[in-house]
């Protein structure tokens, strides 16, 4: 693998020297600027052997950089060769410092300025001025390169029905158009693809686990939507569209379309519009406004209809996760499993139920040392056999045209006793964290980041923490990954009634074990004080109680767990055979 990167990089080099660039830029995001991509954007992985969700590379004639968070300060060690690459921490700050120290000055940058933001572009171009660098917009060279690049996908678009989405187009557009006025905005740029899904009351097949069609569109303040597209429509969807004064154009169109619209005044995301569209919104709007997307807080926001489907799907994959907790706890034979049967064995569960319509994610089965990597993907390479005294990690999620799940899930693999006191310790201080959030009740206007500390108390208190974010917004059948909402220290969305987050707090000790709880939680007012808001529990499957420390717990964390118990084994009991039942009894009962 090493000598195909260093190929590929060479290559690139070469191809560099020809373009008199001195170094180029290459994201992990697509032209959609979106997480999750198809393979024939994954560029980033192509040229440094990388797989994570998130990223940047900048690859110089005699030096190259992979820059990433801390989901992925495991992974990438493992995936790209640190004889070629440095790896160094996703923020500006680290940016800056290997931009000063391995670019000279009148250094050549090059960079596409389709698959980088605005605002990415703006911080850039500050770090780059500072070090005398000049950035240089170019055309993709890694596509160049490519040679056996996979085809972009046009997959199947269908019609999200308002028995699904619990609101109409009509009532969404009317929705908005209320929301532009307000700036007087005759245009809204739609770069995110999953706000035009939205919007539009539409799901695609463009990506594995995320139901989106890959798209830009403008939203004008007359109710029409112009999409840029270029899939095979059914008849249905066309007659959908034009009936709604949807009209498609082709995606290459959008640039001649701003140009010759000239719309009075524009709203688009700094964040998430490519710098190439937002420079010519720029040049042919009169005015134009940056700030987020109103549909990004209509889309979190999730109405009384995604709500009720929300607990339906979690009641659904509840029952696939607690038999495969059944199964999984009653598997004796040491040796006879790997982290990818669990994957295959989980996905049987779960496609039980005809109304799974794919993994929300590809899911995260880490044993041992392999649950110590964030977002770890088992591989023929990594596989690992589950043994005695390991604990497994198992992070997985559905998508069911009613909701979107999201779970983990710690184990211990063929025993219950004799548990190593560090993990038990480790295990309850996430727990407790997992607790305090699940359990908050906050005034309106309380934001995520207000919260993430009581996630981090208990491990803080013996000097550990975790370095991803304690929760991330979730979609309706849409993205796993949702915003702007979230719990984390840089959460400055003010939660607000109807939001799903995740809440997983999570200890991870390198080439040791992982350890992580999560369940989805929605916003709702508080029943005593309507001032205030609290969260309820989505998901229902049974905490793991060997691996807890009891005396650890206080009694209203016990109170909590009891409780959550109690709720878990009410609905998932009754879709189970006796066995089944009769395991989920003893793993709901209460503790004291």
């Amino acid at each position: 693998m090493n000598k195909n990167i260093n190929n590929k990089i060479k290559e690139l080099r070469a191809l560099m020297k020809i373009r008199e660039l001195d170094g180029f830029i290459i994201p992990h995001e697509d032209e959609f600027l979106t997480e999750y991509i198809p393979p024939s954007s994954d560029r980033l992985s192509w040229i440094s052997g990388f797989t994570g969700s998130a990223g940047l590379s900048i690859i110089n004639q005699d030096s190259a950089a992979i820059f990433i968070d801390g989901r992925y300060t495991t992974q990438v060690k493992m995936e790209s060769p640190s004889n070629i690459f440095d790896f160094e921490d996703i923020d500006t700050e680290s940016q800056k410092q290997w931009i000063k120290k391995n670019c000279l000055k009148k250094f050549k940058l090059g960079f596409n300025p389709k698959v980088i933001s605005l605002n990415k572009f703006i911080t850039l171009k500050k770090i780059a001025d500072e070090n005398n660098v000049k950035l240089i917009e170019t055309t993709s060279l890694i596509d160049e390169l490519w040679l056996n690049r996979p085809k972009e996908p046009k997959g199947k678009v269908v019609k999200h029905e308002e028995r699904f989405s619990g609101k109409s187009f009509h009532k969404k557009r009317a929705d908005l158009i209320k929301e532009l006025d307000k700036e007087n905005i005759d245009s809204l740029l739609i770069s995110e693809s999953d706000n035009s899904c939205w919007l539009l009351n539409i799901r695609g097949s463009d990506l594995d686990f995320t139901p989106l069609m890959r798209c830009f569109s403008i939203f004008d303040r007359n109710g029409k939507v112009y999409l840029f597209s270029d899939h095979n429509l059914s008849d249905e969807i066309k007659g959908y569209f034009d009936k709604n004064e949807i009209i498609i154009l082709p995606s290459d169109s959008i640039l001649n379309f701003i140009k010759n619209k000239k719309y009075k005044n524009t709203l688009f995301d700094p964040n998430t519009t490519p710098l190439h569209i937002a420079q010519v919104i720029q040049s042919h709007s009169s005015s134009f406004l940056l700030k987020p997307n109103p549909c990004n807080l209509m889309k979190a926001c999730k109405n009384t209809t995604e709500l009720k489907g929300s607990i339906s799907a979690h009641i659904r994959d509840g029952v696939a996760l607690t038999k495969f907790l059944f199964w999984l706890e009653n598997q004796i034979e040491e040796n006879s499993i790997d982290e990818i049967t669990i994957e295959n064995k989980l996905l049987e569960f779960r496609k039980e139920n005809n109304e799974l319509k794919s993994l929300s994610f590809s899911t995260i089965a880490g044993a041992a040392a392999n649950g110590a990597i964030v977002h770890y993907k088992a591989t023929e390479k990594t596989n690992k056999i589950l043994r005695s005294g390991d604990i497994l990690l198992l992070d997985s999620g559905g998508q069911y045209l009613d909701g979107t799940t999201d779970v983990t899930r710690t184990v211990p693999v063929f025993y219950k006793d004799n548990i190593n006191e560090e993990i038990k310790d480790r295990y309850t201080r996430v727990l407790k964290g997992h607790i305090a959030i699940a359990s908050s009740k906050f005034p309106k206007g309380t934001k995520g980041l207000d919260l993430d500390p009581l996630a981090r108390k208990y491990l803080l208190e013996i000097g550990l923490n975790y370095s991803h974010g304690t929760g991330h917004g979730v979609g309706s059948f849409l993205g796993v990954h949702e915003g702007p909402q979230n719990i984390s220290p840089m959460g400055h969305q003010e939660l607000k009634e109807g939001m799903i987050i995740s809440n997983e707090p999570g200890y991870y000790k390198e080439n040791e074990y992982g350890i992580r709880i999560e369940n989805l939680i929605y916003v709702k007012q508080n029943d005593s004080d309507k001032n205030n808001l609290k969260f309820e529990t989505l998901t229902k499957s049974p905490i793991n109680k060997y691996l807890m420390d009891i005396n650890l717990l206080d009694n209203k964390e016990k109170k909590w767990l009891n409780n959550y118990h109690k709720i878990v084994f009410k609905e998932i009991a009754p879709f189970l055979n006796n066995d089944q039942r009769s395991w989920l009894e003893v793993s709901c009962s209460p503790i004291h």
